[in-house]
């Protein structure tokens, strides 16, 4: 006779990621937890697990990444404190990241409490408003991109737009709009995460 042995697993920190400026989930976002010692102790007994060959993740007990849904959890942790943590190195300086301090307990019975760790992670942005001579009517349906990287969105019928997941640095802002010259505006972005304004003005074509 065969004995089965049943493990029943019990989900300890879960949530759900997503951006910032829209709500939207973000799928393959490397979320790893710091806990408590035990936890630390934990990791070095059951971690052993190595990355793939080809580059394929290989989740780790301190580690895991965001589903297609953004959502991402963690099993069976030991009771205390801990950091999750939220960052998406392959995207380079498109996000900041971003962190949670949780706390991982069980009621009287032995039952893990659910704990929750939602993390919105703030994109490296551009907005504003694009607007035509004399700086005061909107222009709609204005094409903006950064020149370079690709990222791009229209005007809407206030002429206000929206740039997001923009790498920081010093980034060339080109908007084109029919009947209007081309502008061509250089932006710096300081830092990761930094949610930038940038009013632009175009001047009439002539002739």
């Amino acid at each position: 006779m065969t004995d089965w042995l049943i493990t029943r697993h019990q989900v300890a920190i879960a949530g759900r990621i997503t951006n910032a400026e829209t709500g939207k989930p973000i799928a393959g976002v490397l979320v790893s937890i710091v806990g408590p010692p035990v936890f630390g102790r934990k990791v070095q007994l059951l971690g052993q697990a190595r990355g793939a060959p080809g580059g394929i993740f290989v989740a780790k007990p301190d580690r895991t990444e965001s589903r297609n849904d953004g959502l991402f959890y963690f099993l069976d942790l030991p009771d205390g404190k801990y950091t999750v943590k939220a960052s998406v190195p392959n995207q380079g300086t498109r996000f900041a990241g971003a962190q949670q301090s949780v706390t991982v307990s069980r009621d009287a019975k032995g039952n893990m409490k659910l704990a929750s760790a939602n993390l919105a992670m703030q994109p490296t942005t551009v907005r504003g408003k694009v607007t035509g001579p004399a700086h005061k009517t909107g222009v709609p349906m204005a094409r903006v991109y950064v020149k370079g990287s690709g990222e791009s969105a229209f005007t809407d019928a206030q002429g206000q737009y929206l740039l997001t997941g923009i790498e920081s640095g010093k980034r060339t802002v080109v908007v084109a709009a029919q009947g209007y010259k081309t502008k061509l505006q250089q932006v710096t972005l300081a830092k990761p995460g930094i949610a930038q304004t940038e009013d632009i003005p175009l001047t009439r074509e002539t002739g």
